[in-house]
């Protein structure tokens, strides 16, 4: 599987209700999208930033999307973003049923004074650990092998639930909604 993740400065005139009419009006647009296993809707209202979050089942499923008119939509309204991927080391749900509503992501590089396998141990282990906590909807451990960063996003129930993360980058979202087949599990 494959994440990936671009963002968009929204101009000023682009207030909150017409980010909820945008999402409302793609999110319909992506059910059933060949390759797309869950699609997260994200905004950080203090850097007035949309971000939406995809998960696919492989690389070619990405590109399809990157080629398709529904990508085209992007580009035409806020220019070419640039796109981030990682490749997905640990992806989970949490013991939360409800729905997120928050999103912590962080970046930290994975040093090269420690071979990658142990770094990937730790990461297991600590992605492991994140699980029981109260609120978790889902966790994920992401690598980007072009940065050499170890990424982690960690969807809560709520911002009063989240539990905040120490990293070198941290970023907060709402998750205004999402799109899921999460790993064949309605």
């Amino acid at each position: 599987m494959l994440a990936m993740q671009y963002s968009v400065r929204l101009p000023r005139e682009f207030d909150i209700d017409q980010v909820y009419k945008h999402v409302s009006t793609r999110s319909p647009l992506f059910d059933g999208f060949p390759g797309l296993k869950h699609k997260f809707y994200l905004y950080d209202p203090e850097e007035h930033i949309y971000a939406p979050f995809y998960i696919w089942e492989n690389t070619q499923s990405a590109q399809d999307f990157l080629l398709h008119n529904l990508f085209n939509g992007v580009i035409e309204a806020f220019g070419r973003p640039r796109v981030r991927s990682w490749q997905i080391i640990e992806f989970d749900k949490g013991a939360c049923k409800d729905e997120p509503t928050f999103l912590y992501t962080s970046f930290d590089k994975a040093g090269s004074q420690k071979p990658l396998t142990d770094i990937m141990k730790d990461e297991k282990l600590e992605h492991q650990a994140q699980l029981g906590k109260a609120g978790l909807y889902a966790n994920m451990v992401l690598l980007d092998p072009d940065r050499w960063e170890i990424g982690h996003f960690g969807f809560w129930q709520n911002r009063d639930n989240a539990v905040a993360v120490n990293a070198d980058c941290v970023t907060q979202y709402d998750v205004l909604k999402m799109n899921h087949e999460f790993l064949g599990v309605a």
